[in-house]
């Protein structure tokens, strides 16, 4: 190592290390696998590629290397030192922002005997719906749901938020009007790690009572019920479900359908089979069971 490689600055600091490794003429930078940390080093000068990306097993940290042939002269030494020291600054900033956001989150969010836990990996679903808790320059926190022991916050990384050169030169005022705190959004993953993010609207819920049954419908109820004995609902359910209306023709299984799409299963389980019945009929056969028990 030459005396210019010395000027070089190596050390660790802020959680990127720098290391000469003399065996393979080269220097190594080992930092946090965050995009805002390492772009500058995964990027090219001019026609060629200042340091190289190295594989290795912590998906935590980003490893690259700097041949000393890309050494050689002051300029290229004063651009490695440039690197080396916005790496270490926006590292910093991330961890400040990191441990203030986690802070005021676990005091706001925490309740009864609850604690809060962050969540910094993708849904398995490809999907999250939540309020937006923290709005940052580096994070994105939105609710993640809650169970009897924890209270959880999904953080996103903003870069995977952000798109074009004018977006990241102006994030944090992107960030704050695309993700304002208390807003609820809903954000799709990509196979990629990129995020696609809408306003989320829940579904209204319908109050008002279903309008009564159609005679056609009331037709196909009965036949269905008739057909299928005292489980008649149970056995309708599963044929809503799995769609297959055993011994009904066309015209029965649409109108059950219709049902289905009007009322719902819950209104099924309310249902009485004596509900399907005009009441005069219901008379005739009480009458029935009456006469049949005076003559036994």
């Amino acid at each position: 190592m030459n005396n210019k490689i010395a000027k070089l600055q190596t050390g660790e600091n802020d959680g990127v290390a720098v290391t000469s490794d003399p065996d393979n003429q080269r220097y190594i930078i080992d930092m946090p696998n965050s995009y805002d940390i390492y772009w500058k080093f995964n990027s090219k000068d001019g026609q060629y590629s200042f340091a190289r990306r190295v594989e290795q097993p912590d998906i935590k940290r980003a490893i690259f290397e700097v041949p000393l042939v890309n050494l050689e002269s002051d300029e290229n030494i004063r651009n490695f030192n440039i690197k080396i020291n916005e790496a270490r600054i926006t590292a910093r900033e991330m961890a400040t922002e990191r441990e203030t956001m986690e802070s005021v989150l676990c005091f706001d969010r925490a309740h009864g005997s609850k604690t809060v836990a962050f969540i910094y990996k993708a849904p398995t679903k490809g999907f999250a719906v939540g309020e937006i808790l923290h709005s940052g320059k580096f994070f994105v926190a939105q609710a993640a749901g809650e169970n009897d022991e924890k209270v959880f916050i999904r953080v996103i990384h903003s870069t995977k938020l952000l798109q074009g050169k004018d977006e990241f030169t102006n994030r944090e005022e992107v960030l704050r009007t695309r993700f304002p705190v208390g807003s609820l959004k809903y954000l799709r993953y990509d196979d990629q790690g990129r995020i696609a993010a809408k306003d989320y609207q829940p579904k209204q819920v319908i109050t008002t009572e279903p309008a009564e049954l159609s005679p056609e419908q009331r037709e196909a109820l009965k036949l269905f019920s008739e057909k299928n004995g005292q489980a008649w609902k149970d056995k309708l359910n599963i044929a809503w479900t799995s769609g297959s209306y055993k011994a009904l023709d066309t015209n029965q299984t649409a109108l059950l359908q219709q049902v289905r799409n009007q009322f719902g299963p819950e209104w099924l389980i309310k249902l009485k089979t004596d509900d399907l019945y005009p009441a005069t009929v219901q008379k005739q056969t009480v009458a029935k069971v009456k006469l049949k028990n005076v003559a036994m």
